[in-house]
């Protein structure tokens, strides 16, 4: 049967899809001009409402509808184009998959709630990457992708020292970014060694490698970087491309195509360096580990000699802790309330792992392995958008170039009170999540059947194992809740405006958490949510107090209508071709 339906898919492809045009018909046309209701409680349907949705031919379901309104490469558009013809409720089924939509956030509430204890999380549609960890034997890092009781284990195993004490990293992460803008200008234009695209991915995986190993490799500065290093960024960025096409072409995968052998090259070389990077880098915390409790027993056994430790604290009665002297030597290290041995500006997520104990060492080198790869590659591609709509928009990055001189006054930024400071660049990362969302849906699946209710009270059946799917493209960019919503205008999220649309549709449209950031919600939210986001604001405040940057063809502006780039499903929506930019020194 899959061979079936993939072969009728690449048959589809290749006949124009307003052949099939005739055949849609809306099967329930739903009133797009009924208001949100923001009443949070409402009477519950009597019967499941069935969701309109595009004519459905047998065998490829509502695919020629979905190929007829731009295809994969056009998702932002198809699902913005769906919401103006069914509203904000409507279902779509994709060679034998179902998919039901929802628009209003609230109703994608419902469903986080009856996740229950092991929610499913979206890595496992792409397959591509379970393919790979199974033929491999990779068993720790395919927990990273599973669902149950084993993945539990395994985010049980990561969580503490990533996503949660994502704020100790701040300093390592400022270090890295400002070596990131120093090299900027050169790379990008006076030597024009990178194209800017190469450089925010080579930019990402400094700032990640620094979190995970403590230091930044300078592969954003290509006298620094070295060819291991060079490699790995290529083949992260060519498995992840891969994956995408993989994804929507799965034939070749089942045939064995070059396509697949490709990817599978690309994977071997990435976690042959990290696996190399990361054994090293595990010995040298082991070491340091050691050490470090070797010298803890000799200092308590001198102190205990001399009468000077109490043994009912295990403190020193002279200065309340018989290791300060220790801590000194071996240099910072804090894990909130666990002292880390570290010759970094702040302990690495390796040495965290290694002094916390309970994984073993080959656990560790396969866990740091995919984290790596998408520590580089999601964050470059969000990153991606927001510089391109800083270019597009100069005024706007003119403004916020002011107030982060204004506000940090040529600072790094190195502290959570500083990032929450920064309040007009996350008003800026907002608008641009708004406007070009890597991904325009955010994606649920239940393993029980469930009925939600929508604003209006309608219910809704969600078979057990169906998609659901959050749209993005539908209430922000409604100009019924949003003004002006194909513009980029930051202020739309100063606290003013926040306040002044509490109890609102628009507060629904614009501020609900569903629509904060591209990393998801609930149990299954990005395991480097919070560090992506740290990145991404630590980087931003120190490139654009340093630098201009703008498009070397202002044709190429996101809202321009003669530009030549279009978007491009990868794993994630790009920019294809991206647009060149350069680098100018800001004036002080």
């Amino acid at each position: 049967m899959t061979l079936l339906r993939s072969s009728t898919l690449l048959a589809l492809l290749s006949v124009p899809s307003e052949a099939f045009r005739s055949g849609n018909s809306p099967q329930q046309q739903q009133q797009l001009a009924n208001p949100i209701n923001i009443d949070k409680a409402q009477p519950v349907a009597s019967t499941v409402s069935e969701a309109p949705m595009p004519f459905k031919w047998p065998i490829v379901g509502t695919l020629p509808d979905f190929m007829w309104r731009g295809g994969v490469d056009a998702m932002r558009e198809v699902h913005e184009s769906m919401y103006r013809e069914y509203g904000r409720v409507y279902g779509m089924s994709l060679m034998g998959q179902d998919e039901l939509v929802f628009s209003d956030p609230r109703v994608f509430d419902q469903i986080l709630r009856k996740e229950g204890k092991f929610p499913v999380g979206g890595a496992e549609t792409v397959t591509s990457f379970i393919d790979y960890y199974e033929e491999n034997d990779m068993t720790y890092a395919l927990q990273s992708v599973s669902r149950g009781a084993v993945w539990k284990d395994w985010r049980t195993d990561v969580n503490p020292d990533l996503y949660v004490l994502w704020d100790t990293y701040l300093p390592v992460i400022a270090e890295t970014c400002s070596k990131i803008s120093k090299s900027a200008g050169r790379e990008v234009t006076e030597m024009e060694n990178l194209h800017v695209s190469d450089f925010l991915s080579r930019a990402a995986f400094d700032m990640f490698s620094a979190v995970l190993y403590g230091e930044s490799p300078e592969t954003s500065d290509t006298e620094k970087a070295t060819p291991e290093d060079i490699e790995f960024v290529k083949a992260t960025k060519r498995a992840f491309d891969i994956t995408g096409a993989l994804i929507t072409n799965p034939l070749e995968k089942v045939m064995g195509s070059d396509l697949y052998k490709d990817f599978v090259v690309n994977m071997d070389k990435t976690v042959k360096l990290a696996s190399e990077s990361g054994m090293e880098r595990i010995a040298k915390a082991s070491e340091r580990k050691a050490s470090h409790e070797s010298s803890l027993e000799v200092t308590s056994a001198e102190l205990t000699t001399k009468g000077e430790y109490d043994s009912t604290n295990g403190s020193g009665s002279s200065s309340g802790c018989p290791v300060a002297a220790i801590k000194e030597g071996l240099g910072v290290g804090l894990n909130r309330e666990k002292f880390i041995p570290s010759d970094y500006k702040n302990p690495s997520f390796i040495e965290r792992l290694v002094n916390r104990g309970g994984m073993s060492n080959d656990k560790i080198v396969e866990a740091q392995t995919p984290l790596l790869m998408a520590g580089v590659d999601t964050t470059a591609y969000v990153m991606g958008w927001f510089y391109l709509n800083m270019a597009s928009n100069p005024d706007v990055q003119a403004k916020l170039a002011d107030h982060l001189r204004e506000t940090l006054k040529g600072a790094d930024v190195t502290t959570v009170e500083q990032m929450e400071s920064l309040k007009h660049l996350k008003a800026c990362f907002r608008e641009s999540h708004r406007l070009t969302p890597a991904a325009p849906m955010s994606i649920k699946t239940l393993e029980e059947d469930a009925v939600v209710v929508d604003g209006d009270g309608r219910s809704y059946a969600i078979p057990a194992g169906q998609r659901t799917s959050l749209n993005l493209r539908g209430l922000p960019m409604d100009p019924s809740y949003v003004d002006d919503p194909d513009s980029f205008v930051p202020e739309r999220f100063s606290p003013e405006a926040v306040a002044a649309r509490k109890g609102t549709p628009s507060e629904i449209a614009l501020d609900h958490p569903a629509f904060r950031d591209p990393f998801g919600r609930g149990k299954r939210r990005c395991l480097g949510a919070n560090v992506a986001v740290a990145e991404m604001t630590v980087l931003a405040a120190r490139l654009l107090q340093d630098w201009e940057i703008s498009l070397v063809d202002p044709n190429e502006a996101v809202h321009s209508p003669t530009k030549t780039w279009k978007t491009k499903q990868k794993l994630m929506l790009i920019a294809d071709p991206y647009p060149a930019m350069k680098f100018t020194p800001r004036r002080k």
